[in-house]
C-alpha cells in the first residue's frame, strides 16, 4: 500500500509530465482518501491560500492515486461524486 508521501511524489512526478491546467501555481490544499485511492484537492495557491477567486478551477477534473500501484487517473468529477462524497480527510501528520 501506498504511503501518503509516496502519493504525493507519484502525484508531483504526474504533474511534472502531464502539467494540470490551471492558472497560478499548482497547490495540493488538502487529501482524502477509502481503501482504494488517494485524492489530492488540487488547484492555484492564489485561490486556496490567497483567497484570490479569479483562480478558481472550473474543469471539474480530479486525481485520484491508486494505493495499491501508485497509478495516477486523471477523472471527470461528476462521474465519481458518491466515491469522492465517501472519501475521509487523511491525517497528514501520520
Amino acid at each position: 500500500m501506498l504511503t501518503l508521501d509516496e502519493a504525493r511524489a507519484a502525484f508531483d512526478r504526474y504533474a511534472a509530465r502531464e502539467p494540470l491546467l490551471i492558472e497560478g501555481t499548482l497547490y495540493v490544499h488538502r487529501w482524502y482518501e477509502d481503501d482504494s485511492d488517494y485524492l489530492p484537492v488540487w488547484g492555484a495557491r492564489e485561490f486556496y491560500v490567497d483567497d484570490d477567486h479569479s483562480y478558481a478551477r472550473w474543469d471539474q477534473r480530479v486525481v485520484f492515486i491508486d494505493k495499491r500501484t501508485g497509478e495516477v487517473r486523471l477523472e471527470f468529477m461528476p462521474d465519481h461524486l458518491d466515491k469522492i462524497d465517501a472519501m475521509t480527510p487523511v491525517d497528514e501528520r501520520r
